[in-house]
């Protein structure tokens, strides 16, 4: 599908002004609506000359018992799209424990041989333990015994490798891990069926069509700033290479290291339990389209951030990332120091 027939089934495209902490939805001009589908057909050919991939993420709403909930959905629309995108989408290991004190990021051993070489044993071992529980047609081997290696003439950058390699792994195994609810990766979708891919997960369609309402995340992210993210595709040819036939990535996935960063969201898709669709399209990128600025993909959308840190808090985040000139760095609200972002590669 080309990228600008994304918007092709979209009733009506709304926005609301840039600033301010209250908001209203409403529909956009036909110059912003121009502009929005020249952007598109832009994005489409910088994805043609393989210079960003163009992903989507769908995502609800879900109370404490895992079933939708229609009044966070609608909170959300009324009164949380300000702060979504100033602040983008995190991974769950950035979002504040429900139950506990937060300790510490997934970062936060990076450095550290010791630490380093614990946790890889013990991604290791639930790896191979749930390569064991699902041995069969689909699924063979155990991951090499080679991985767990953490002597010294292993280099501290291959130990971390090895560490968000095994998380990548895991997190694509989904609830079997028990690190999934602190997971540092968000899932998203590429390629011709990213719209339908993103929609089933958006309304919880399993056979019978939408259960519920739901939101699709439209982003894209810049291959010559890639290492931040794991395409499935490539981590199952890396766990073939080590020994393991692992399940053919159906959803065509990729995986975000820290999540969706929000310069580089264009909108967001809301599809109801019927399959109507609207699209709420970034409300700096209309600052952007009615101010007549250049948008530049790798720089993405201008965003002021000044009230970045207390929107995070107030969607339930403990920690942030920030990325400048092609690294990252992130720490909890409450840490002085930053730690560095190791990416893939």
């Amino acid at each position: 599908m080309r990228n600008e027939f994304l918007l092709k089934d979209v009733d009506e495209v709304f926005s609301f002004g840039a600033k301010g902490d209250m908001y209203d939805l409403y529909k956009v001009n036909f110059t912003v609506a121009k502009k929005l589908i020249g952007l598109m057909e832009r994005l489409n050919r910088l994805e043609k000359e393989n210079k960003i991939i163009i992903i989507m993420r769908g995502f609800s709403f879900r109370d404490r018992s895992n079933s939708f909930s229609l009044a966070d959905h609608e909170y959300f629309k009324k009164s949380e799209l300000n702060k979504f995108f100033i602040v983008g989408q995190k991974g769950a290991d950035y979002l504040r424990e429900q139950e506990q004190e937060k300790q510490q990021l997934y970062t936060h051993n990076m450095q550290s041989r010791n630490r380093l070489a614990e946790e890889i044993n013990n991604l290791y071992e639930e790896a191979n333990r749930i390569l064991r529980e699902k041995q069969g047609e689909e699924v063979n081997g155990q991951i090499d015994p080679k991985f767990s290696i953490t002597t010294p003439e292993v280099s501290l950058s291959q130990l971390q490798y090895n560490k968000l390699f095994l998380t990548a792994f895991l997190h694509n195994v989904g609830r079997r891990w028990s690190g999934k609810p602190s997971s540092p990766l968000l899932s998203a979708t590429y390629g011709k069926e990213k719209k339908e891919t993103a929609k089933r997960f958006a309304t919880n369609a399993r056979g019978q069509g939408p259960r519920n309402n739901g939101f699709i995340i439209l982003g894209y992210i810049p291959i010559d700033n890639s290492g931040f993210e794991k395409l499935t595709n490539d981590l199952n040819r890396e766990l073939e290479d080590l020994g393991v036939l692992w399940y053919e990535d159906k959803h065509t996935e990729v995986m975000l290291l820290d999540g969706i960063m929000p310069h580089r969201i264009i909108g967001l898709f809301e599809i109801d339990r019927d399959s109507n669709e609207t699209f709420i399209l970034n409300p700096w990128l209309r600052e952007m389209f009615l101010k007549n600025r250049k948008f530049y993909y790798k720089r993405g959308v201008e965003i002021d951030q000044t009230r970045f840190d207390e929107y995070a808090r107030e969607l339930g985040y403990e920690a942030y990332v920030r990325e400048f000139d092609g690294e990252r760095h992130n720490r909890m609200f409450e840490e002085e120091n930053y730690h560095s972002v190791v990416a893939f590669g």
